[in-house]
Parts: C-alpha cells; structure tokens; sequence
C-alpha cells in the first residue's frame, strides 16, 4: 500500500469519527435536491468543499443509488466535458 492511499484512508476514517462526511453529504443532497444536474467541481464550489471530497461523497451517494450520472456536458468551472450529476427521485434523509 502507498503512502497516499494510507494518508486517504486515514482521512476517510477521520471524516467519519468526526461526522464531517454526514455534514458533507447533507449539504451535497441539498444542493441537488433542488433538481440540478451538477459537476463535482460546481457542487464543490456552492457547497465550499474540495473537489476530491465531493467526489468521495458523490461515489458512496451512486454506490447506495440515491444520485446518477447523468449526460455529458460542458463544466461551467472548468470548461471540461463532465457527467454532472443529480438526485434520483426525492431525499427524505436517513
């Protein structure tokens, strides 16, 4: 195992003995809820997190099928083509 691998596990632990990742997710579900199709980059920038832990969150909210990939477009950030993402149906929490 790599030294970033081990410093990106330590830090996940660390988001979820801290509860920082329930607040990050919290925010993100609000953010799509509003029925936007979004980037990781423009959640990132709404939400003032860090591209990398939006990620993390967006990949755990696919992986329990709470939030899709949707068409490829440009990223209003970045320029780039992007699968931005959005709430499937309505969050009612956990």
């Amino acid at each position: 195992m790599n030294r970033t691998s081990i410093t990106s596990k330590l830090s996940y632990k660390d988001l979820i003995e801290t509860g920082q990742q329930g607040t990050q997710v919290k925010s993100i579900l609000k953010l799509l809820s509003t029925g936007e199709s979004l980037s990781r980059r423009e959640i990132g920038d709404v939400c003032r997190l860090e591209v990398s832990a939006v990620a993390g969150r967006i990949n755990d909210l696919i992986k329990k099928g709470i939030v899709q990939e949707n068409q490829m477009r440009k990223c209003l950030i970045s320029k780039r083509l992007i699968k931005p993402v959005s709430i499937i149906g309505v969050y009612h929490g956990e």
